[in-house]
């Protein structure tokens, strides 16, 4: 399930929107661990175009303090996947 924030990122991290209106923080340190989570899972629809979106978001962090990225029904699916097989993994 996603995690509900209260206006609150931390240095470096990326906030998603996700398409129920909930909100998916994932932490620096588990930022890497996500892209190749979402690349693993290429074939599915919106792994690609997530995986993009958040490697854009971590680079532009410091510069720019990117704001919340809102994501689709499709790409929120995936990135749920992803975050769910990196707690499992924890």
């Amino acid at each position: 399930m996603a995690q509900r924030i209260a206006n609150a990122m931390t240095p470096r991290s990326v906030t998603f929107m996700l398409d129920d209106g909930d909100a998916l923080v994932v932490p620096a340190e588990d930022l890497r661990r996500v892209y190749d989570l979402l690349w693993e899972f290429a074939p599915e629809p919106g792994a690609v175009s997530t995986a993009a979106l958040l490697i854009d978001a971590w680079r532009q962090a410091d510069e720019y303090g990117r704001g919340k990225i809102e994501l689709n029904p499709v790409q929120s699916a995936v990135l749920r996947k992803a975050w769910a097989r990196l707690n499992d993994a924890t």
